[in-house]
């Protein structure tokens, strides 16, 4: 047992209920997570003797998440104790748990929600519906595909012969429109707002408009292209009613307006292509994953990086964002990692195999899975 004593000052961002008054006081350098959450609520309900308090917190130091004792912690961080430690405590993100493993007919390059299902898009075109206890209900059959974009019940998938098709998936997969693309379509993405409006990014850089009012007999023309990359386009994400955010080799993020028709703001990776891209609406924040194994978080206001994470040895394939801000990251190790980006490392490692392509959160789930496959589902 260690004897070591040090003198604290708890710290947090969370509702007036969960906060204790700024006195320092001393705690044991043998005291873990459990203690620390124990004392918290001990602390807690002597000011509030009306409340009942029996939540668990996670805490950080100098944005370390605490694994171990404090003084463990203390030490390994060589963390200087001169003057009063602040440690920050928030809500406990619970060890995911490995509820079920699902198995398809091909790799797994897209994962989504369908009411109260599970809908995952593969390789070779299959789109598979599955319930939440993992038995596959429906199998429906497309044409060998790049890339998935899910929203609700509706489904965009671009395709090696350079076409984009949109389809609806009712009692069968009804086709809605199909058009053709200047070059490979990489990704796309819906305007959340005007569901009517897609656009894909190709692999000669450029952003192809499409809008679904305008279709007939099940063909749609592109009403506008823009070269914004260099190179191919990666991820995008339409953010705001007319910009849309996207990734690219060339490595720079950039921030298009559609009704203006340019780059609003242009961010440089310099060192790594951007494989993934997530934007936090309340921060106004954007998280960027990339080839070298890297997450980074910028300000998008700013246009400046505020941090730079090491998440893996192998690239990064996607990302994922839950309403609490805590992310997930698929990487080409098999594995999706739980990050809280206050921290420095991932909360937790979610083991997988093979080269885990996708990620998603639905509800208190991560689902995630790749070449083996396989759908993973963890429960939080």
């Amino acid at each position: 047992m260690n004897n070591s004593e040090y003198i604290v000052k708890f710290v947090t961002s969370l509702p007036q209920e969960y906060q204790i008054s700024n006195n320092e006081i001393a705690v044991q350098g043998d005291m873990n997570q459990g203690d620390l959450s124990s004392l918290i609520q001990q602390l807690l309900l002597a000011e509030n003797p009306d409340q009942e308090y029996n939540q668990l917190f996670d805490f950080f130091i100098n944005g370390i998440s605490l694994r171990s004792t404090l003084h463990e912690f203390i030490t390994s961080n060589e963390i200087a104790t001169e003057k009063t430690l602040q440690i920050e405590y928030l809500f406990a993100v619970p060890e995911p748990k490995l509820k079920q493993t699902i198995n398809m007919n091909d790799w797994i390059i897209a994962i989504g929600r369908l009411n109260n299902h599970i809908l995952t898009c593969l390789s070779n075109g299959d789109i598979v519906v599955c319930s939440e206890k993992g038995k596959i209900l429906k199998t429906y059959k497309n044409k060998l595909a790049k890339s998935f974009t899910i929203y609700e019940n509706i489904i965009i998938s671009t395709h090696w012969d350079c076409t984009v098709r949109v389809q609806r998936i009712t009692d069968n997969l009804e086709l809605i429109a199909q058009g053709s693309l200047p070059s490979y379509g990489e990704c796309s993405c819906i305007n959340k707002k005007n569901t009517n409006e897609f656009c894909v990014g190709t692999a000669n850089g450029e952003l192809v408009f499409f809008d679904l009012s305008a279709v007939q007999k099940q063909v749609i023309e592109m009403v506008q292209n823009f070269k914004v990359h260099q190179q191919q386009i990666t991820c995008c994400q339409w953010i705001r009613n007319s910009t849309i955010l996207t990734g690219s080799y060339d490595h720079s993020i950039c921030l298009f307006n559609k009704r203006t028709e340019s780059i609003n703001k242009q961010l440089f990776a310099k060192d790594s292509a951007i494989i993934g891209l997530c934007y936090l609406e309340n921060n106004q924040q954007i998280v960027s994953v990339h080839e070298d194994g890297y997450i980074k978080l910028w300000d998008s206001l700013s246009e400046q990086l505020i941090k730079i994470y090491k998440s893996s040895l192998s690239q990064l394939t996607s990302i994922s964002a839950n309403a609490n801000g805590q992310i997930i990251v698929s990487s080409m190790d098999g594995n999706t990692y739980l990050w809280d980006l206050r921290g420095e490392v991932p909360l937790y490692q979610l083991n997988g195999e093979g080269k885990a392509m996708a990620c998603t959160w639905i509800d208190n789930k991560i689902l995630f899975g790749g070449s083996t496959n396989k759908l993973y589902v963890y429960n939080c």
